[in-house]
Order: structure tokens, then sequence, then C-alpha cells
């Protein structure tokens, strides 16, 4: 029996952030698009939810905003940290005449951008399972699917994997194993509550520092709901699993100014928790196809960035890959300058997060480098939330050194400890301002923040039928260095 087959330009697999906004300029360009999802909407997504101003503003260049708006969200125009008797607050730099970030639960912002993608013109395809990717002449063609128990191909000039960490795409290509990764040593907790402050809570994102738990305090949608996300140690995941309610109260306990800004919330929503969160790249062009999202690259939620690069980089995939379509060597080379230029605007994230990942109370010295940026409200330590410059530019030289001094001279200082935290801390700062600066793209080259030990899982397909040469070497002009020594083996 012969196979139906369908035709389009584009073939989008996954519909959440990435996958509707490359869908939509593909669709108003006059593309045929077709994006496949295996689920239905609305339906929630495990994340922290946050998009910051330079994020925002994804949603108004979509044209998803207004739908976005109508929810009745609270928009924060603030950043402030607490740690202690460390504070710090900030306004956030405004980007493309916006200047508030946004929490919107998934279900509700994915369902805003699905309608979004739809109204441009995208056939948007719910409860459709990819089975595989076709291929011809060792490039990819297109995709066999299945919908109930109707099975069909689709052919396309690029095949998009925009679903996710777990990505069928990815395992069907031969890049489901990432070339670099880090493993995360926190875990991710959260639930929604009613704002003891309801709309007259502030309007801020707010961080909550102590004795190693980091909480977000997160104003959400509609006004007076909330987001609280404990980024803990992943050792204490299975606690949480086992009795949430205690761990949940215990946290609060422990945190004295958390206790009095969340601690009679109410209405407490379904609680959410993953101890995996492994940071990565993958190889994510190849010829007719590409990873957007997380399907590509993932770091860790405590940047509140995965969602602004899904959001941008899906928006630059079919602004940078559409004028070439129909010329498939064009299309490799446009794909190639993609990836080249996402990875240049995510690794200073991808590392700092790295950095973050590492369980523990505050130290002293980066307390006091955390200092340098209180008594202002200007936009400072925020903009490393913001992207509006890299981070090792926002905590700079000079702020490291100013902590450093503060620290030293300070009375009772453990200097011993002092120098240990050094010896830790520089080897990363060099190695991540040598990788951003001076490695190449795909680089394999180790860096000081990665850490051992990191695990993706088994793909879920083996792909027998994938071409060779996709499996086993790197893509054209990639390096050639050993991998290195952080993979999972």
């Amino acid at each position: 029996m012969n196979t139906r087959i369908e035709h389009a330009d584009v073939i989008i697999v996954g519909s959440r952030c990435a996958g509707t906004a490359a869908a939509v300029p593909y669709a108003r360009a006059g593309r045929k698009v077709v994006v496949l999802d295996k689920g239905r909407f609305p339906a929630d997504t495990l994340s922290t939810h946050v998009l910051v101003p330079n994020g925002v503003q994804e949603l108004q260049k979509m044209g998803a905003l207004d739908r976005i708006l109508a929810l009745g969200p609270s928009r924060s125009r603030y950043l402030t940290l607490k740690d202690g008797d460390l504070e710090i607050r900030e306004r956030f730099r405004p980007f493309s005449g916006i200047d508030y970030a946004l929490c919107i639960p998934r279900d509700q912002q994915d369902m805003a951008l699905v309608e979004t993608a739809r109204e441009a013109g995208a056939d948007i395809r719910e409860r459709t399972k990819v089975d595989e990717v076709v291929w011809r002449d060792g490039r990819a063609v297109g995709v066999r699917c299945s919908f109930d128990d109707d099975e069909y191909e689709i052919h396309a000039k690029l095949v998009v994997g925009a679903d996710g960490r777990r990505s069928r795409v990815a395992s069907e290509v031969g890049a489901w194993e990432p070339y670099r990764a880090s493993k995360n040593g926190r875990g991710f907790v959260f639930r929604y509550v009613d704002d003891p402050l309801g709309t007259d809570a502030p309007d801020a994102l707010e961080i909550h520092r102590a004795d190693g738990d980091q909480v977000l305090v997160l104003p959400s949608c509609p006004a007076g709901r909330t987001l609280v996300v404990n980024m803990t140690d992943a050792a204490a995941i299975p606690a949480y699993r086992k009795d949430f309610h205690a761990q949940w109260k215990a946290m609060i306990e422990r945190n004295p100014a958390l206790k009095a800004r969340i601690g009679d919330a109410t209405n407490m929503g379904k609680p959410r928790m993953t101890a995996d969160l492994t940071s990565y790249y993958r190889r994510a062009t190849g010829p007719g196809w590409a990873l957007a999202g997380d399907a590509g690259h993932f770091k860790d939620p405590v940047t509140g960035n995965g969602m602004r690069d899904a959001l941008k980089f899906g928006r630059r995939l079919a602004e940078l890959t559409e004028p070439t379509l129909d010329d498939p060597e064009r299309l490799d080379v446009a794909l190639r300058d993609w990836e080249s230029e996402r990875d240049a605007d995510t690794i200073s994230t991808y590392h700092w997060g790295n950095r973050e990942t590492r369980p523990g109370a505050t130290s002293p010295l980066v307390r006091e480098v955390l200092r340098t940026f209180a008594g202002s409200e200007e936009p400072n330590l925020s903009d490393t939330f913001n992207r509006a410059r890299p981070v090792e530019a926002v905590i700079s030289p000079d702020r490291l050194v100013r902590g450093l001094i503060r620290v030293w001279r300070a009375p009772g200082a453990d200097r011993k400890a002092i120098l240990q935290e050094l010896r830790t801390e520089l080897p990363m700062e060099l190695s991540l301002r040598r990788h951003r600066l001076l490695d190449g793209f795909r680089s394999r080259r180790p860096a000081a923040t990665e850490r051992a030990g990191w695990s993706v899982g088994e793909p879920s397909s083996p792909a027998s039928h994938r071409p060779a040469a996709d499996v086993d070497h790197p893509a054209a002009g990639s390096e050639q260095e050993a991998p290195t020594p952080t993979s999972a083996a």
C-alpha cells in the first residue's frame, strides 16, 4: 500500500515557544508551514515561566503580546535580591519600549502563541506523533507521522525539531548526544499560590537566598496569583517527593524575609519538581534540518532566559532561512549562520548558569561582589537576566576586585577560605571569557564552569535508518578536538 504524501515548505515538530516563533515569520512570508505536536492545547510545561523585557519584546515582534496582556498578568518592572543583610533593587532596562517582565503560566502562554501562529497561517496539528525523519541522499526531506490510525508522510525543504530536551528529531538526525554539557547541582521545585498581598504585591521579580535555597517569587497571571520557585540542592528533591508539604514549610521557615513575603499564601497549586536539569549544546543544524529551543540548547532555568532564547532564535531561524529555502546549498549555509549566531548570544549565560547551579549558601566573597550593585535602582545586575550585556561585562573584573578587597579586610575574615575560593573561581572567570571570545564554533574545548557526571538520558529512537555519514562525523568546519572530559561516560 502506498503511503500518502503531503508537501510543505517547512515542517516544525513541536509548537511551544521556539516552534510557534519560527512558524509565524515563515507563514507571513507566504510559506506553507506545518507544525506537528503530539500533545493538545492548552497544556502545562515545566518552566520558570518568566520573560524579562528582552523576552517580552519577542512576544511583541511575534504579534502575541496583546493576547498575553489580555490575560491580566502582573507587570514586574523591578528585580530585587535579598540575602541576609544584602538587598538589591533595580529597574529593568527597557527593550523596544517595554520596561516590564511577565510570568505567564505555560498553558495560557503557549495557547496564545498557538493562536497567533494559526492566525498568521501556520497549519498546527495537535495529537500528531512524528515517527521518523525521511531522508533522501543524506538530506532530511520530511517526516513520517501519525494521527490516531492515519499514517502519512510530509515532505518539505526544511525539518525543524522544536520538540524539547527529549527531542525525537535530535535522536533521528544523530544529534542526541551533546558535544558539550554540564551536570546541574540543583533541582527545581515550584507551585502557584494566591499572593498574600494580592494585586498590591511589589512590581518586582524577587530572589530570596538563604541556606543554599534560591527562591524566586514571581508575580504571575492573573494579577494576584504568584509563582514560587525553589532552586535547591538536587539532593533535596527526593525529600520533596516524599513529603512535599513538610519540605516546603521548612524552606519558608528558614528564610525570615521569604516567610514575611509569602508565608500566609493560600490556594496552593499543584507542586512540580525535577532534578533533571543538565545544561548542554547539541549540534543544531545539518543538511535540511535544525534543532530549535531546548532541542538544541538548554541551560539552568535560574537565568530566566530559556523562553527568551527559544522565541528569539525561533524567529531568527525563520528570518535567516526563509529566503534560501528553495536553494539547498544556500539553506545549509544559512542554517550554520543561525546556529553560530545563537551560540554566540547564549554562551555567556550558559556559563553563568553552570556557576549558579552549585548548591550551597552564598559565600562571603560572592556576597561582597553582589554588594557592589546595592544602593542604586539603575539597571545593572538586572542586565544579566535582561541580556543587555554579557554576564562577565556586568560582573566585571573591577567589581570582582572591589568585592575581594571588602571581604579580605572584613573583621574576622577567613582568608584561607577566601584563597581557596579564588583558586576555584579564577579558572572559571578565565575559561568562560576564553570560550566566548576565542574558542571556535562548536568548540569542544573544556571549560572550568562545566561539571562531570551529566546525562541527557537515552534517545527515544535508535534511528537506524539515518544516513551513516550524519551519525559518525562532526559537521564540516567544527573543531576536531577530543570530546570534553565532562561527557556522560
